[in-house]
């Protein structure tokens, strides 16, 4: 049941609260002499720090737990009191390959790729050194941008003061920290917004937004499309892991995407039960998207034929955004049922409704994910009101 009474003008006060209470805890951090290095924000992540015999810093980067899809994830801030030269970090991911490429902020909240020649990968790409720049006092250096709960809250809770958008909490994870979705108001049709399961996949986590923020917009097609249909969002599954700087899983040291079926973790078992919910009161989903990230922008799907004779609506939404997208690569990759309890194979023989996994690059432009966010978002909206409307007036 959806937990209601967090709603704002109560729930920003709230989420401060228990965030508060269940902050990341300590991890390791190291000095030598005109500098220091540590994790101790939320999103910080390494194992171990150490300053070597000829006083450079290496970092060592290891995963949660074991068996995991590797996903290194880092985060760090490195302080210096004297701007003595350049400072060589070296980023230490032992048995596993640097999939990210690191980015530089001076302030934690605008980020930009190292140059090219300031970052050296080793042989087995299992290492990179870091030259970086002595003149800031503080540098931060991360795997991708934080995009951790203050980010999410900054756009999601302001959500609440639209007239036809909800914010509110439909449970907690296993850290106690609030599971937010944002929702419009009550509708036969429903449509269905997961995101960041996978702490590190910060690339759909910004495609989501800005998918969102069209969905939920003032343009007339917006508005119509929520005429018609509800839209339920959670953008945020895995809030602990997210702060706790995890490679893959939850505090529980479960892959939230392999729980969809099974409902062990709390994360996925409260949306389980709002799904319920909406069923209990008529309502029942017609499209689930689940935003991620990998090496390279492409849409997991089911294949044509299990939908029949109806129509691929998979094929004909990503068709439609290609004609507007020449510039951004994508793939389609349809992929026959299996069974791995991941969100798209669930909800898919749960509901018999599309289910598409929506993964953006690691290293995709940023205004190119924007863009086709926008896109993808129009083109969505556009199909789904076009085939209502052939349901209604089929003549």
């Amino acid at each position: 049941m959806i937990e209601s009474s967090y709603r704002s003008p109560a729930l920003p006060a709230v989420c401060a609260l228990l965030l508060a209470a269940c902050a990341a805890p300590p991890q390791p951090h190291c000095g030598g002499g005109d500098f220091a290095i540590d994790a101790l924000f939320d999103g910080g992540g390494l194992h171990g720090c150490r300053i070597d015999g000829d006083g450079r810093a290496i970092v060592e980067l290891r995963p949660e737990n074991e068996p995991i899809n590797p996903s290194p994830w880092y985060a760090l801030r490195l302080s210096r009191t004297d701007a003595a030269g350049p400072l060589g970090l070296t980023l230490d991911f032992g048995d596993f390959d640097a999939r990210y490429w690191p980015k530089s902020s001076a302030d934690g909240q605008s980020w930009m790729p190292l140059p090219e020649s300031r970052v050296t990968r080793s042989a087995d790409g299992r290492a990179m050194t870091l030259s970086l720049d002595p003149d800031r006092p503080v540098t931060w250096i991360a795997a991708q941008e934080l995009t951790t709960d203050a980010w999410y809250r900054d756009w999601l809770l302001p959500l609440d003061a639209l007239h036809d958008v909800t914010v509110e909490m439909f449970g907690s994870s296993a850290a106690g920290r609030p599971l937010l979705v944002a929702r419009t108001p009550a509708r036969r049709e429903v449509v269905l917004l997961l995101g960041r399961q996978h702490p590190p996949e910060v690339t759909g986590a910004l495609a989501m937004r800005v998918f969102l923020q069209t969905v939920f917009g003032d343009a007339p097609l917006a508005r119509r499309f929520r005429e018609r249909f509800q839209v339920v969002a959670a953008p945020l599954m895995n809030p602990d892991g997210v702060a706790r700087g995890h490679w893959r899983h939850n505090l529980n040291g479960v892959d939230l995407n392999r729980d969809w079926g099974p409902f062990t973790q709390p994360e996925t078992a409260a949306f389980r039960r709002l799904l319920a919910t909406l069923e209990r009161d008529g309502s029942e989903p017609v499209l689930m998207l689940d935003f991620h990230s990998t090496r390279r922008s492409l849409f997991y799907t089911q294949v044509p034929e299990d939908f029949g004779e109806s129509p691929d609506f998979a094929t004909a939404w990503l068709g439609r955004a290609r004609t507007r997208l020449p510039g951004f690569e994508f793939s389609h990759e349809p992929r026959e049922r299996s069974s791995q309890a991941n969100s798209k194979n669930w909800f898919f023989a749960r509901y018999a409704i599309p289910a598409i996994t929506y993964e953006v690059g690691d290293e995709a432009d940023r205004e190119g994910v924007r863009d086709s966010a926008v896109v993808f978002a129009e083109e969505m909206m556009t199909l789904l009101l076009e085939r209502a409307q052939s349901v209604t007036d089929p003549g």
